[in-house]
């Protein structure tokens, strides 16, 4: 940590707590391990990253998890953003960017984001699906995700009514790594940094 400020959401944890690192994965380029933090103390077992997501000093990133334990996640990251702490609240600094509005996803490349709006048209390469939010490709916010992906995808959002070929015209929530790429893009990895924030029309 480089600041009081990136400290903060581990204030509370006490001198007498213990701090487990179960790792989820190989260590990266830089040497960093992905892990599951297990806090025990007087208090009990607690996951510590439910614990940062549920007081709103986190959002969720689905990199390691996925199906119920995604969910939970994504759910303790929902009460947050209701109840408006943390990160959520109304003076806290922008985490939801709009996808209508490009320019404000300027000095974010390389940084961690979460996107919300319509999607205007779909596109399709041999290996490469698009959501289009805009009809200036070269300006206008994109995602993609590997054709190979797609049927994991479908099966996913299968789960609330949807697949990726009825994505055009719906309101979506996306998360990832923003790039610079002809606009601002996000690729799509996994199927859980996609959500439709709409019901599915009855027919």
């Amino acid at each position: 940590m480089s600041s009081a400020e990136d400290r903060a959401p581990f204030a509370s944890i006490g001198q007498r707590e213990d701090l487990e690192a179960v790792p989820l994965g190989p260590a990266n380029r830089w040497g960093l391990v992905p892990a599951w933090i297990v806090r025990s103390g007087a208090h009990g077992v607690s996951l510590l990253q439910a614990e940062l997501l549920g007081k709103g000093d986190a959002f969720f990133a689905p990199q390691h998890s996925n199906g119920l334990c995604a969910e939970a996640l994504r759910g303790l990251e929902r009460d947050a953003r209701r109840s408006e702490v943390g990160l959520w609240q109304a003076n806290a600094p922008q985490v939801v960017f709009s996808t209508k509005a490009p320019k404000t996803f300027e000095g974010m490349s390389g940084h961690y984001v979460i996107a919300r709006g319509r999607v205007v048209s779909l596109g399709k390469t041999r290996t490469t699906r698009y959501l289009n939010f805009g009809n200036y490709w070269k300006t206008d916010f994109t995602a993609t995700l590997k054709v190979s992906d797609e049927e994991a995808f479908n099966a996913t959002l299968a789960q609330t009514g949807w697949d990726v070929e009825a994505l055009k015209g719906r309101v979506v929530e996306l998360r990832g790594t923003l790039q610079e790429k002809d606009g601002p893009h996000i690729a799509l990895h996994l199927p859980e940094q996609l959500v439709v924030l709409e019901p599915v029309p009855l027919n």
